[in-house]
């Protein structure tokens, strides 16, 4: 896949910005231009046409006709001019003046544009009068005349597109500057996500230590960056040693029971033995392999909790007081061994989560009230919605934790009573199982505990409101 670079991007955007407004700007430029310099031309048109209406002077003739005085006209060498009487009796003319034509009906005052002798003229009509014999009587009689004058506009148009070309290579040259200038900056202001880039590469299995230059970390931009990445490298690295740990005490874990496999069978095989003495020994190995089965797939069990292995499709609306229910009457006959009496309190509750993971949850609660409540005592678990949460409380009447380790029985293979974990048959990974399921489903968990008098787990859990709720038993007991 090619390569993208923002600095380039940017660069791009930014001078094909500043294309587009210089040439946005040259174009206004040009019209103001041409409209300045054209109104200030026919300025000087009118002028130049009212000299030559100046010139107009009485004929003195019988006939009380118009004349047009050639020695007071001062023209330019190229203007072109016509002059007409009202009866279309030319007074005098320019020798192009012939190809000057307006038609009567154009009003006095029009300018246009035409073409003579290959080169552009801009004309003026302009009509006057004159006063002949003022002094007699009644005033004398006014003469009407007709000048169309023209001048050349090469020049005009020489001056605004040299004035535009100054101003388009003014654009030109701010842009290069700017664009200079601007690849400095970005340069500039890049260097700290370089160094940014650089710390991360130093990043190691064995040195989480984010590197972060002091300008990337006052750069209001990166702060974000530089905080969501030191946030991650934090979670990663506590992921990283947490299975660094797990996978340390799963191996001396497993190790044990191997070598408590291998130390019973190299027993069986020191000398020969009765079969009551091998059937025995068969059945204490046998045990031991149970105890490893379930060892293993409880690590199992804890790896996809902790790993999200379900995936959204597992995740359905389950009501946890029918899940508690069915856990319940699977375990009563492991109650019963200890003898444990087990109470469920249950209304319905609706959660979303893997139906699965949430037996698993169930199970491993009641499995370690159990395992911990004295002989004859109660484990009683309640689901209850609160809310917007669901709570699964479970209490036992066991020995309690003592408050230097309740904060640890979330450990995986932690033990408080290591000797007593073995009578009962623990791995230490049961509840460590129950805290990776609760984060999982964004859930809390709380323990309260006094020793010789018992433990309570409480279990908070999202609500959902049920697209269909089934009745379920607001209570049921089993003994």
């Amino acid at each position: 896949m090619k390569m993208r670079s923002i600095q380039r991007t940017l660069m791009t955007a930014i001078v094909l910005i500043e294309l587009v407004s210089a040439l946005a700007l040259s174009t206004i430029a040009f019209l103001h231009e041409r409209d300045t310099v054209f109104h200030s031309f026919d300025i000087m048109l009118r002028g130049r046409a009212d000299s030559v209406l100046g010139a107009v002077q009485d004929a003195e003739d019988a006939d009380d006709n118009v004349m047009l005085d050639l020695a007071d006209i001062h023209s330019p060498r190229f203007d072109q001019y016509r002059v007409q009487d009202a009866g279309g009796h030319l007074l005098g003319a320019t020798p192009l003046a012939d190809q000057l034509d307006a038609p009567a009906t154009v009003p006095s005052g029009t300018f246009y544009m035409t073409l003579l002798h290959h080169r552009r003229y801009r004309v003026l009509v302009l009509d006057g009068n004159r006063r002949i014999d003022a002094g007699e009587p009644g005033g004398g009689v006014v003469r009407y005349v007709r000048i169309l004058y023209a001048a050349p506009v090469g020049h005009v148009w020489h001056h605004i597109l040299h004035t535009v070309f100054f101003y388009a290579c003014s654009s030109l040259l701010v842009i290069v500057l700017s664009a200079l200038w601007l690849l400095w900056s970005l340069r500039n202001a890049l260097r700290p996500l370089e160094g940014l880039a650089a710390g991360a590469a130093n990043i190691t299995a064995g040195s989480w230590k984010l590197t972060v230059p002091a300008r990337a970390r006052n750069t209001t931009e990166l702060q974000p960056v530089v905080d969501a990445m030191e946030r991650s490298l934090a979670g990663l690295e506590s992921s990283f040693r947490r299975q660094q740990h797990f996978v340390g005490d799963a191996a001396h874990e497993l190790k044990t029971a191997v070598a408590v496999v291998k130390s019973s069978l190299q027993l069986l095989a020191l000398r020969p033995r009765s079969q009551p003495e091998y059937q025995s020994g068969l059945q204490d190995i046998q045990h031991d392999v149970l105890r490893l089965e379930a060892l293993v797939q409880q690590m199992l069990t804890l790896a996809r909790a902790e790993n999200s292995v379900h995936t959204t499709a597992d995740i359905r609306e389950i009501d946890l007081a029918l899940s508690a229910k069915s856990v319940l009457n699977r375990l009563v006959p492991i109650a019963e061994l200890r003898p444990v009496d087990l109470q469920l309190t249950a209304h319905s509750a609706f959660v979303a989560m893997d139906p699965s993971q949430a037996e698993i949850l169930l199970e491993n609660l009641l499995s370690n009230a159990i395992q911990y409540s004295r002989p004859h005592g109660t484990v009683q678990i309640s689901v209850h919605p609160d809310g917007e949460r669901v709570t699964v409380t479970v209490h036992d009447e066991g020995p309690g934790i003592a408050p230097q380790d309740i904060e640890h029985i979330f450990d995986r293979f932690w033990r408080g009573d290591p000797s007593r974990s073995r009578l009962t048959g623990g791995s230490g990974l049961g509840l460590a199982i129950v805290k990776a399921i609760v984060d999982q489903a964004r859930g809390m968990i709380t323990v309260h505990s006094i020793p010789e008098k018992g433990t309570t787990m409480e279990v908070s859990l999202p609500r959902l409101q049920p697209s269909s709720v089934q009745p379920t038993s607001p209570r049921a007991q089993s003994g």
